[in-house]
């Protein structure tokens, strides 16, 4: 990280640690006393104690542990930090669904060995989330193993699923292996059909609940489309009252297969609208306000390719076949994170662009063809208007 952080896994809370802090929490291995901890490190022993009861007795047990003591990892990360990497495990899917990103593609399933060792990699640039996408990952055949081979890394880990696949024996086993799944849910009644299958919507609700039954943390995706316009007002009240953790919505770019339906695309005021009154509890991750979106995420495909994230996936950086995660992430750096001046925003005196941070990339470019042009949906989201050439 760029500053000392301490970061929970299972509730997504994060502390940022001053030095006496974080040199206190080194020795929070389950062999140290308080009083010892004090001791080491020249403070009071009510200062530890201080300490102990703002993290919480959730998050700081007072245990001792025979054996070899637990091993607390700091080291610097690099600037900006990784903290999330979407891995695709594979391309195959169970749905064709009309707003996909991916298009025709063909059938990848990612490597066992390269799924391990990328977590691995992660975890040493002291990463914070990975999320398993696809196509649809539940498909892989190897899936289970390799969750299981990284259960013990302490990263949180979130499958991203379009739920058909999930019944309450599916959320039995992933109970133990991830800290939560997101659901894609893109309507009411039009959700059948934007995802071409007539019962796409009684089994989200289904998977839904039986993760949930399991206490399995569930959010969910919305893709706003000129069809569901009217019922979110209704899958709000759905969602509520499953009880939902978040609800995260977005708009389909212009690309792959959402190329062919454009009766499905929304106008961008009605876009604005909704993402201004829909949603809630998506977390916000923090980063220097210099940069614009994505500075901490990167994208890995079942081949091995690293791009910037989902969508540059045919401009990848390098191959973790070939490259490590570190080298790959450097050149990122050096060629796909931008800083929000070098924005076509940052000429509008637009007063949101340091939460908005530009919006997406992609689709921007999809609208205007320039990288660096103005993403108008996100600019309707915040209800800011263009000043009018003259």
């Amino acid at each position: 990280m760029e500053v000392p952080l301490l970061y929970d896994i299972f509730n997504e809370d994060m502390w940022e640690l001053d030095e006496e802090a974080l040199s206190a929490l080194q020795y929070f291995t389950g062999t140290w006393s308080i009083a010892e901890i004090a001791n080491e490190i020249q403070v009071k022993k009510t200062e530890i104690v201080d300490l102990i009861e703002n993290l919480g007795t959730d998050l700081i047990q007072d245990q001792h542990l025979d054996g070899l003591p637990i091993t607390i990892k700091v080291q610097p990360s690099p600037i900006p930090s990784l903290r999330t990497i979407l891995i695709h495990a594979t391309l195959a899917c169970n749905l064709t669904c009309r707003h996909c990103y991916l298009g025709e593609v063909e059938k990848l399933y990612i490597d066992p060995a390269l799924f391990c060792s990328v977590i691995a990699q992660l975890d040493q640039l002291q990463g914070l989330k990975v999320l398993i996408s696809g196509g649809e990952p539940l498909l892989h055949p190897n899936l289970f193993q390799m969750l299981e081979s990284i259960k013990n890394i302490r990263l949180r880990k979130m499958l991203l699923s379009n739920g058909m696949l999930i019944n309450e024996e599916m959320a039995r086993r992933l109970r133990p292996l991830v800290q939560e799944v997101q659901i894609s849910v893109d309507g009411t009644e039009s959700h059948n059909e934007f995802r071409n299958n007539p019962h796409a919507f009684d089994k989200v609700i289904q998977a839904i609940k039986a993760l949930q039954s399991k206490g399995l943390d569930v959010s969910v995706a919305t893709m706003i489309h000129s069809q569901n316009l009217e019922e979110l007002s209704e899958l709000e009240s759905i969602l509520k009252k499953l009880e939902v953790k978040s609800w995260a919505l977005d708009v389909p770019s212009q690309t792959g297969e959402f190329l062919k339906h454009p009766e499905l695309y929304p106008t961008i005021e009605e876009a604005g609208a909704a993402l201004r009154k829909f949603g809630w509890g998506a977390p916000f991750e923090e980063s220097h306000n210099i940069y614009a979106c994505g500075a901490h995420l990167c994208a890995l495909m079942p081949n091995g390719d690293i791009s910037k994230c989902g969508f540059f996936t045919d401009q990848p950086v390098g191959n973790l076949n070939h490259m490590s995660l570190k080298d790959c992430w450097e050149v990122i750096q050096k060629g796909f994170i931008w800083e929000q001046k070098e924005l076509e925003c940052a000429k509008l005196d637009c007063p949101y662009l340091e939460d908005c941070r530009g919006g997406c990339r992609f689709r921007a470019s999809v609208g205007t063809g320039q990288l660096f042009g103005v993403d108008r949906v996100k600019c309707a989201a915040f209800n800011f208007e263009h000043p009018k050439k003259e």
